[in-house]
């Protein structure tokens, strides 16, 4: 090889080494070289105490946004809770206005279940007795028979004498569905008064009253105060002998009872000198000894009462106790105290089916006559006996006899 080709040679060499560096070097330039968005797009390093600032932004951007949706949540909720109350509240007011109006209900259902169950008790009580009288009823029909024209022969061979009223006194035990027998009780026995315990008429239920009185009859009567089943009393009446209505001295104005239940009619007859007072009582069964004590005081205050007003008068009606049986001390205190006030008892005869006296006629400057205890339970059914008899004041034929020789005397000053 000739000198010139090794130049040659060395030459290209130092070229291609020149060429290959220039073009790595280029290389490696372009290769550090970013656009704007490459170098935006990189992705920045951050530090550690950046990196828990940034976390704890987040806990709390999260945490605020947690309270902030439990707040409207509450929010949310407590408006619920006040629709749910007001709710709540509108449901109380219309369950206590169903509750009033259903005890209104009640009480009225209440009244007619125990009209409905007197009615009940009234006819099984009625057939019950039915049944068992069905084969004596012929033999009392026939004795009642024969006590009425009895007394229709005693009233043709000794007139009643002038100014006497006859009176009926009978515990009917409930007068619903017995105002016909009733109405015709007093006109069949030609009764000027009608004296009646245990009407069981309710306030509600006054019609019972109209409807048992005969025509030309008006009716005194005091029902059972409160809910408590039975009682009442009543005086059925004819108007002609009534003096004058009640007025607020009556006694069963002034007087207030809790062992009996009582009322009165003031009766005034033409040829009566002085009115005469009827007191109908009503004292229940089943008293204590500090009861009847009790009893007897009150009944005791009510004759103070009459005695103030009244020098005649009349006390009947069931007493409940058995004056037949002298032994016991109740009945042993109730005669005493009717000897201290000059009172004078006429029944001597049973008047409840057990056979004991309970219905009593008492009186002061009263005439009793004609006094006749009568079974009607196959006309009013009860368990207790009708008490008949006629009464005057003391003193009434003298009036009387007054009363003609007044008359006399005008007649001869007429004609002269």
């Amino acid at each position: 090889m000739s000198k010139d080709q090794v130049v040659l040679k060395a030459v290209g060499a130092a070229v291609g080494l020149l060429g290959a560096a220039v073009f790595g070097g280029l290389a490696a330039a372009f290769s550090n070289m970013r656009t704007p968005v490459e170098q935006h797009l990189l992705p920045i390093v951050l530090s550690g105490d950046d990196q828990e600032e940034e976390t704890e932004e987040e806990e709390s951007e999260q945490t605020e946004g947690e309270l902030k949706k439990d707040s409207q949540q509450a929010e949310q909720t407590g408006g619920d809770q006040e629709e749910e109350q007001r709710d709540d509240e509108d449901k109380e007011r219309d369950q206590e206005e169903e509750e009033d109006d259903r005890k209104e209900e009640t009480e009225e259902e209440e009244d007619d279940r125990e009209e409905e169950t007197e009615e009940e008790e009234s006819d099984s009580e009625e057939e019950t007795e039915k049944e068992e009288s069905e084969q004596t009823e012929g033999e009392q029909e026939d004795e009642q028979r024969d006590d009425e024209d009895e007394d229709r022969d005693q009233c043709e061979i000794n007139p009643t004498p002038p100014g006497t009223i006859k009176l009926g006194s009978l515990n009917v035990r409930s007068m619903t569905k017995k105002e016909n027998v009733i109405s015709e009780l007093i006109t069949r026995n030609k009764l000027d008064l009608l004296l009646i315990n245990e009407t069981w008429v309710k306030p509600k239920r006054l019609k019972v009253l109209h409807r048992a009185s005969p025509k030309g009859f008006k009716a005194h009567y005091r029902v059972r105060p409160g809910k408590k089943k039975g009682g009442g009393v009543a005086n059925l009446f004819s108007e002609a002998l009534q003096r004058k209505k009640k007025s607020s001295d009556s006694p069963d104005k002034k007087i207030k009872t809790t062992t009996f239940e009582f009322v009165v009619t003031e009766l005034q007859h033409d040829d009566w000198n002085q009115p005469v007072l009827i007191i109908n009582l009503y004292h229940p069964p089943g008293k204590s000894k500090e009861e009847f004590r009790q009893f007897l005081d009150e009944f005791q205050s009510l004759l103070d009462e009459v005695e103030k007003n009244y020098s005649s008068f009349i006390v009947t009606g069931d007493f409940n106790i058995h004056v037949n049986k002298e032994w016991r001390s109740d009945t042993d205190e109730f005669d005493s105290l009717l000897l201290v006030n000059d009172l004078t008892q006429h029944v001597n005869e049973p008047t409840h089916k057990a056979g004991n006296t309970l219905d009593l006629v008492i009186t002061r400057n009263v005439e009793i006559s004609g006094l006749k205890v009568r079974n009607e339970k196959n006309v009013v059914k009860s368990d207790h006996y009708t008490v008949y008899f006629y009464a005057k004041p003391e003193g009434t034929g003298e009036k009387t006899e007054e009363n003609k020789n007044e008359e006399q005397k005008r007649f001869r000053q007429t004609e002269e």
